[in-house]
């Protein structure tokens, strides 16, 4: 029975602390408004359309080797993941090598600001100490 207690006042810290948190992090200087929220935005729709035309040159290679595939009676089977059908592909011509570009990530059109950094620190290092101090108090 005291497992349960224990559980359940986990919980409860656990509940506060995420919501203090959100509150804090909603407090600190961050508007709807701001250049850092704007420059965020901006970087996933860039994003967005990286990976939309990342996925569309994947499928292009895909077709293209299935293709090649079938037009070299080397279609053994039909190949639905790419890196396999590369991988098998480069295997079995290796006078042409085919290798897909770098798949894009936030951070390729996205860097927050220092003063971001410092915030987002400082509110995770707040959460922390006040979960702390809550479940020791409410376990002991």
């Amino acid at each position: 029975m005291a497992t349960v207690a224990v559980i359940v006042k986990a919980a409860i810290v656990n509940a506060i602390a995420f919501t203090v948190g959100n509150a804090l992090y909603d407090k600190s200087e961050r508007t709807d408004g701001s250049e850092e929220r704007s420059r965020h935005d901006k970087a996933v729709e860039y994003l967005q359309k990286a990976i939309t035309a990342w996925n569309q040159k994947r499928m292009e290679t895909l077709d293209f080797i299935n293709n090649e595939m079938k037009h070299k009676n080397d279609a053994r089977n039909t190949f639905d993941n790419v890196d396999r059908a590369l991988e098998f592909y480069n295997q079995t011509h290796p006078d042409t090598k085919i290798s897909l570009p770098y798949r894009p990530v936030l951070k390729d059109f996205y860097k927050p600001s220092p003063k971001h950094n410092y915030y987002e620190t400082a509110v995770a290092t707040i959460i922390e100490e006040i979960a702390k101090y809550a479940a020791f108090k409410l376990l002991h």
